[in-house]
């Protein structure tokens, strides 16, 4: 090969590859520039297509010619111009003009290629170009990811452009003015935070920047001219929509014509406006004329209605079933929206009340029963019914006056034809019908012939709700005494009362004489209910007994002192200041008393509630164990009845262990008797899993322990009671005696003597207020004598220097003692005349309850009287069965009594009294009535109040003690009482106290006490 082809080669191959290392990075390059410009475009959110700016350098690229690569590579190689003076030399002719040596030309293209015969000019190809635009491109795609990475839904709504959108209202009709509201809703990848608006209203039009908020944009205009708009987002346009003002519909007349239910008796009356007041059921005609021609007119009231029109006029009828409002629906050119305030007035229903007894009443005495019916409607009543069942459902028809609105009724109500028995009820009600059909049935009443459980209950209940109104008063009453407390010291302190102090001192009294006015209330309805027993049918002695005992507790709670302080506190604060220190003192002191009072009655209701429990508990183990007997005699043919009655028996066991557990943990209850419960609510639920017979035996043996555990509370109390009456007498005497001995001593009193006795007595007056908040013997006057003589003690005490004063105030102190002691032996007395141990109270108790029982059927038996000429009736007949029945158990419950030994001799009296029942039983299931038989019932009730009478007279015949009169110690006499006791009196009162049956222990006390008071006197 010629060496000028080794050159050229060499040339050639150098130059290829580096023209193609410089093609392929500008071809990377304008890759790169590609991506920047299609990056650029989607982030301005144009079209990608102006990525192909980024082409632009590659059109500039020109390859470079032979001759330049030449010189890069003799500069890389480091020749000084061989090479690309060879290549020129080798295009001189042969024959030119300059006729160079084609010898010296040839050796110098020799040498020339002798130098780069064996270089390989590859390596000298720059590629530094390429990897730059490498590098760039990679920049590139960093740059472009960066758009999807930041802001993803921008991106992707910039490759396609892709967006959907709602324009509302779209071209519609408006009243002139009017504003409305123009809205573009828009979805897609991306939305934008602003639109534009255009607005165009004849030749000028302007845009609006509308912000987007929840893919909504929203704009208000005034439609007073033709208004065209488009919304535009982003490059999208929306096509143009039209807003024509039209002029505004309205009525010109309405009217309703009103046609009201026949019922109401109203005329009929046309109306307008555009609210309707009217009765339910009205028919209303409507009528009236609109501005324009109408399309359509409806009225939508629940149900859409069709009104008929006819040019401007319309009308159509409805009915009024209830309240709303009716909205009128007229289209012409434009549209409108009448909104009708219909206020729909209800037919309603007759008001009846049966306002007087208004409660459940027992059966008065006379058996008649007045009662009062109030009725009214709003249209007119009709008619009235009295219902009432006994057996059978009666009606009667009332005497209302037809038509009027409202009417008072009184119905006498006789019950006496009902032939009602005790443990009966007779159900009442009355029904109102009014002009329009509709009927009211008043609340339904009962009338009861009570038994006698059924007045215990009642009672009980009575108490129950008196004993939490008392503790809740008692709580109330602390409060109101600590803020006069605190009034008092505040005034003491800065000698007058802020006008808040006042306010509150004012609320202090209006709330205490709330609290005595309450106290009033209960008294007032305990005397009516011991009225309503005393006028009952049966004659229940124990009720009244007990409702006594509470009334006279209410009589101690509310003393008239306490009311006077109220009073003259009032009066010091309205008219004399300067006394209100004074009154203070004086509400606070009764205040105090009606505090302990209240805490007093407290404690005795509960003793007598716990008492009363568990006389109920004994009763009911009792009734469950005589049930449990009745079950162990059924026969086998009767098992499916046995095992129902067992089951009722069990229920009643575990409601006994049940109560028996609530007494045991009740407060103040003594710690023997609450063991003694609560084992024998063990043995109980021990019972419940044992046999038939076991807890025959079980009941029958719990139900005597209960009864003697009753006998032991009650007893116990009595004695502890007594006990501590009589140590606090001792006491009493014992600290008279000593004030005695000190006045005698000595010219003057002796302070520190006379200090001892005042703590003595205050101590004894702490010691009866414990025992009076256990029974109502111990009365709230033994602590205001002893507070009397404690007073007197320290004014003795303060005036020693002073002899007479000193002396006489000693004197008025021992009187107060002596007189404290005095009360109490007189209820030393009353306490043994009311206690028993012999047994005869138990007899006693239960041969009233059979007196009083037949009394109560003597006056039923009565109620049969006269009989009719037709004979007895059905029930009649079935009335005396009852009342035969009734008498056969008085005549086993006597029979049961008389074989008891505290019948004593009087066996043979009522062992005839029995006789004569027997035969008044006979009478009655023969159904033998006549006066006769009325008469023989007398002369049983007779005897039976005869043997009670001679045996409590034996009873204390049998305790009477006498004792002969012995000698006692001289001691000096006591003070002197008032003058108004006279010796007679006091010789009287003596006698009469020697005669009660006192026990040995104090009989002493009684005998000296009275014979100083007569020496004195």
């Amino acid at each position: 090969m010629p060496n000028i082809e080794i050159i050229r080669c060499k040339t050639k191959q150098y130059t290829i590859h580096q023209n193609l290392s410089d093609f392929f990075a500008i071809l990377i390059f304008t890759c790169a520039t590609i991506i920047i410009s299609i990056a650029v475009a989607l982030f301005l959110l144009k079209s990608p297509w102006y990525g192909l700016l980024g082409i632009i350098p590659l059109l500039f690229f020109r390859p470079r010619d032979l001759i330049y690569r030449a010189r890069e590579l003799e500069e890389k190689i480091g020749l000084k111009g061989e090479i690309v003076n060879s290549l020129q030399l080798s295009r001189i002719p042969k024959d030119s003009k300059e006729n160079y040596s084609q010898e010296l030309i040839q050796a110098f293209i020799d040498e020339a290629a002798t130098r780069i015969e064996k270089i390989d000019t590859r390596r000298f190809v720059d590629r530094g170009s390429l990897a730059l635009a490498a590098r760039f491109v990679l920049i590139a795609v960093a740059f472009a990811l960066i758009q999807p990475a930041v802001f993803p839904e921008r991106f992707w709504y910039s490759l396609n452009h892709r967006i959907e959108y709602n324009v509302s209202p779209g071209s519609v009709d408006y009243p002139k003015d009017t504003q409305a509201d123009v809205a573009l809703q828009i979805w897609g990848v991306y939305l934008p935070k602003i639109v534009n608006l255009r607005l165009s209203a004849g030749e000028e039009t302007t845009r609006q920047t509308v912000s987007v908020q929840d893919n909504i944009a929203r704009s208000t205009v005034t439609v007073s001219e033709p208004l065209i708009y488009h919304f535009e987002v982003f490059e999208h346009k929306t096509r143009k929509y039209e807003l024509y003002p039209v002029e505004p519909l309205y009525i010109e007349n309405l009217f309703f014509h009103l046609r009201y239910p026949a019922h109401t008796k109203l005329a009929e009356e046309t109306r307008t406006g555009r609210q309707l007041v009217v009765p339910e059921k009205t028919v209303v005609y409507v009528q009236g004329r609109a501005s324009e021609l109408l399309q359509a007119a409806n009225l939508d009231f629940g149900d859409t209605l069709a009104l008929t029109h006819e040019g401007r006029e319309f009308h159509g009828e409805f009915v009024v079933t209830a309240s709303g409002t009716a909205t009128l629906h007229l289209r012409a050119r434009g549209e409108l929206h009448e909104g009708i305030r219909i206020y729909a007035i209800p037919d309603l229903a007759p008001l009846v009340d049966i306002f007087y007894p208004g409660t459940n009443v027992n059966l008065p005495y006379d058996m008649k029963l007045d009662v009062g019916i109030r009725c009214s409607d709003d249209y007119g009543l009709s008619a009235g019914t009295f219902h009432f069942a006994f057996e059978i459902d009666t009606t009667k028809l009332v005497a209302l006056k037809r038509g009027a609105f409202e009417d008072t009724v009184y119905i006498l109500w006789d019950l006496s034809d009902l032939g009602m028995l005790p443990g009966d009820e007779v159900s009442y009600y009355v029904t109102i019908r009014d002009n329009s059909g509709q009927v009211t049935k008043s609340n339904t009443y009962y009338v009861y012939f009570p038994t006698m459980e059924q007045m215990y209950e009642a009672i009980n209940e009575q108490e129950a709700m008196l004993e939490i109104d008392i503790e809740d008063m008692h709580t109330e009453h602390g409060e109101h005494i600590k803020e006069v407390a605190r009034i008092q010291e505040k005034l003491m302190k800065e000698r007058e009362l802020s006008w808040a102090d006042q306010e509150k001192l004012s609320e202090a009294i209006k709330e205490e004489e709330v609290i005595l006015e309450q106290i009033n209330q209960w008294q007032t309805e305990l005397e009516e209910t011991i009225e309503k027993l005393n006028e009952g049918i049966i004659l229940d002695q124990k009720s009244i007994d007990r409702l006594n005992e509470i009334s006279q507790i209410l009589e101690e709670l509310a003393p008239e002192e306490l009311r006077e302080a109220l009073e003259n506190l009032r009066v010091a604060m309205e008219q004399r200041p300067g006394d209100m220190q004074k009154a203070l003192e004086q509400m606070r002191q009764h205040q105090e008393e009606l505090a302990k009072a209240l805490e007093r009655s407290l404690e005795i209701l509960k003793r007598y509630e716990q008492e009363e429990k568990l006389r109920q508990i004994a009763e009911r183990a009792k009734e469950l164990a005589e049930q449990q007997v009745q079950i162990e005699e059924l026969t086998e043919a009767e098992d499916g009845l046995a095992a129902e009655n067992q089951q009722e028996v069990d229920q009643g066991m575990e409601e006994l262990i049940d109560k028996l557990n609530e007494l045991a943990a009740s407060e103040g209850l003594e710690e023997e008797i609450r063991e003694a419960l609560r084992q024998m609510a063990n043995e109980m639920q021990n019972l419940k899993s044992g046999s038939g017979k076991d807890k025959k035996t079980g009941l029958q043996n719990l139900a005597m322990n209960l009864e003697q555990l009753y006998e032991k509370l009650t007893q116990g109390r009595f004695a502890n009671l007594r006990k501590n009456l009589l140590e606090s007498l001792k006491q009493i005497i014992e600290t008279s005696e000593a004030q005695e001995k000190l006045i005698n001593d000595g010219l003057k009193i002796d302070p520190d003597l006379q200090g001892k006795l005042i703590q003595a007595t205050e101590t004894i007056a702490e010691s009866l207020f414990a025992q009076q908040t256990k029974s109502l013997f111990v009365s709230p006057e033994f602590g205001k004598g002893l507070a009397r003589a404690t007073l007197r003690m320290e004014q003795a005490q303060k005036y020693h220097d002073n002899a007479k004063v000193g002396k006489l105030r000693a004197t008025e102190a021992m009187r107060e003692l002596n007189l404290v002691a005095r009360d109490i032996l007189f209820i030393l007395a009353r306490m043994k005349q009311d206690g028993s141990s012999t047994g005869i109270n138990s007899f006693m108790q239960q041969l009233g309850d059979i007196t009083n029982s037949q009394m109560s059927l003597n006056q039923a038996l009565m109620g049969i009287l006269p009989i009719p000429m037709q004979g007895l009736s059905q029930g009649q007949k079935k009335q005396l069965q009852r009342l035969a029945a009734r008498q056969r158990a008085l005549r086993e419950a006597l029979e049961s009594l008389r074989n008891e030994a505290a019948a004593g001799r009087y066996q043979d009296v009522l062992g005839d009294v029995i006789r004569e029942m027997q035969e008044m039983e006979e009478d009655l299931f023969q159904y033998k009535v006549s006066r006769e038989l009325i008469e023989r019932q007398k002369k049983v009730i007779s005897r039976l109040l005869d043997s009670q009478r001679s045996i409590r007279k034996e009873d204390f015949a049998k305790k009477r003690k006498s004792k002969p009169g012995q000698d006692v110690r001289e001691r000096a006499s006591p003070a002197p009482l008032a003058q108004e006791l006279g010796e007679d009196e006091l010789r009287e009162l003596l006698q009469q106290e020697l005669r009660k049956p006192y026990p040995e222990e104090y009989e002493i006390y009684i005998r000296e006490y009275f014979r100083a008071l007569l020496e004195e006197q």
